[in-house]
């Protein structure tokens, strides 16, 4: 189990992976704006192989998918530059993640969609196979993949 100081319950705290693909635990950070943690958005930390991921969700209060997307929890975005100081890199370092990653422009990995599958990215766009059928999906924008993936 990840430990640190900065943890306290409420602006920073782990949460079990939901996702078999994410390596052992989630941190969830809020910006510590405000009073009210409930009413302020998430962003979660994971490490996926050896790299560092996160994602964005909404006010606990709201829920855990925003209004504009499609369905289910976002994907998880590739850290491009992960941090060598503080909680996040101390996280990071636990779980397996690099702290410099070098660019691989023939397989641009940019994220992990809902099964776990790699989102890269190209000249054509974005780009995914599908692990339930087997699709390959490409879109301009991750939104538009999602609406794919989920169609």
């Amino acid at each position: 189990m990840f430990e640190h100081n900065a943890l306290d319950g409420q602006w920073n705290r782990v949460l079990p992976a939901a996702d078999s693909f994410v390596n052992g635990e989630v941190l969830e950070c809020r910006d510590t704006v405000g009073e009210e943690p409930g009413k302020i958005s998430r962003r979660q930390y994971a490490v996926v192989g050896d790299r560092l991921v996160e994602r964005c969700l909404p006010p606990e209060a709201v829920g855990d998918f925003w209004s504009h997307d499609v369905a289910q929890l976002p994907w998880w975005s590739s850290v491009m530059n992960p941090p060598h100081a503080g909680i996040l890199a101390d996280f990071n370092s636990q779980f397996g993640g690099l702290h410099r990653r070098q660019l691989d422009t023939a397989h641009n990995v940019v994220g992990y969609a809902g099964a776990g599958e790699e989102i890269t990215l190209d000249k054509a766009g974005y780009a995914l196979k599908r692990a339930s059928d087997g699709a390959e999906l490409v879109a301009k924008s991750m939104l538009e993949l999602r609406k794919l993936y989920y169609a």
